[in-house]
This record gives C-alpha cells, structure tokens and sequence, in this order.
C-alpha cells in the first residue's frame, strides 16, 4: 500500500491488520468494503488527510483541521513533596503516556520543551 500525505510526499506501508466495527465491538475483517467503519493495523506516522490506497491511486484533497482551543501543560512536580505520592510522576514516564496517547488521539499536539521538564498538550 501507498500512503500520500497531506503534503504531497508518499510512503510505502504494509497494513497488518483490518478491523471492522459492528457497534462497540470490533471483528477482524480482511478487506474493507464501501460504508463500513474500519480500524486500520500497522501503518505509523499516519495523519487525518492522509490517504492509503494502491500504486496510481488518486489522493483525497487534505481536510483541514481546526486547531486547539484548550492547552495545558503538564510538568513534573518539583515541590518538597515531590515523590510522596504516585507512579510513573518523571518528565520521561509523562513524555511516554502523552506519545502512546497521540497514536489513538489524532486531535491532539504534544510540544516538549526543552529540558524535558514542561510539555504543552493541545
């Protein structure tokens, strides 16, 4: 399979896996036919926009999507009482959860700043 990108550049990519979604529940299909809500398996780095199809498959005009209107950052706490409570509290474990998030949350940016001790969610 061929992925172009929003930007107009393509990647090669290899689907693992095809879900197909009956309500809440997911079965394991091996295509996708038209009108169904599919889960798709194996490709990293992919985006809204993006479009997957075969060699000479015409790409999908990009949508845009509205940025953020809600931001927070989240740091490590540095207050005498830091380490009294909680697991997985340091700037890498924080750094990890937000990167495994941004897999399944395409609507979410994460910025870590420099020194890692800050990053800013939108």
């Amino acid at each position: 399979m061929i992925v172009y990108k929003a930007d107009g550049t393509t990647k090669k990519a290899k689907i693992t896996k095809i879900y197909r979604t009956i309500g809440v529940s997911r079965i394991e299909v091996d295509e996708g036919r038209c009108g169904d809500v599919v889960i798709i398996a194996g490709i990293a780095d992919i985006f809204v926009g993006d479009t997957i199809g075969q060699e000479g498959t015409e790409p999908y005009t990009p949508i845009h999507i509205d940025e953020p209107t809600l931001m927070m950052d989240f740091l490590v706490n540095n207050s005498p009482f830091a380490g009294r409570e909680g697991k997985y509290v340091t700037s890498r474990n924080i750094v990890e959860r937000l990167n495994k998030e941004l897999e399944t949350n395409v609507g979410m940016k994460v910025d870590v700043h420099e020194g890692g001790n800050r990053c800013t969610v939108a």
